[in-house]
């Protein structure tokens, strides 16, 4: 005796949709307190600091980088904030000391792929230039890499440097 389907149950079957994975976000998640590596990082011709930590907050597209920088003869407490993908954002006055040396002026973000690329307009003892880091992390979240290009009028360098997730 020959079993019967019936037709619905073959239908059914057939047309049921495919079990299927989250979709990945198109952006990596950068948020997260991030401890400099010195060791694996490469400072070239610039002295390493003695302490990094950069703090990452992100909603969407929205950033907030709080940096704190500890170096011999100084120690950098400010926060880059700017929307990826938006226009130039002036840093918060009163960000840096009006006679600093080194000042931030404005900071804007976009995302390139999965890299996230902030590129800041500064001032160095009255002349002006650019700062552009591209932000990757790694699959496991839990190292941010950085590489950063410096274009003063004085020339040209490059950092590369490695953070592990606190």
């Amino acid at each position: 005796m020959k079993k019967f389907v019936p037709l619905t149950v073959l239908l059914t079957a057939s047309f049921a949709p495919a079990q299927t994975s989250a979709r990945p976000s198109a952006h990596p998640n950068l948020g997260g307190t991030w401890k400099l590596n010195a060791a694996q990082s490469d400072f070239g011709s610039v002295p390493p600091p003695i302490r990094q930590v950069e703090v990452v907050t992100q909603a969407g597209d929205e950033f907030a980088i709080a940096v704190t920088l500890e170096r011999e003869e100084t120690r950098q407490n400010y926060t880059l904030r700017f929307q990826a993908g938006g226009e130039a954002m002036p840093l918060a006055n009163g960000s840096f000391p009006d006679d600093a040396p080194f000042r931030i002026l404005s900071v804007k973000g976009e995302w390139q792929g999965s890299t996230l690329v902030v590129t800041q307009k500064v001032s160095f003892q009255g002349s002006e230039g650019t700062v552009t880091a591209r932000y990757t992390v790694s699959s496991d979240g839990k190292v941010l890499r950085k590489e950063t290009h410096v274009s003063m009028s004085a020339g040209e360098f490059d950092t590369k440097t490695v953070y592990n997730k606190q």
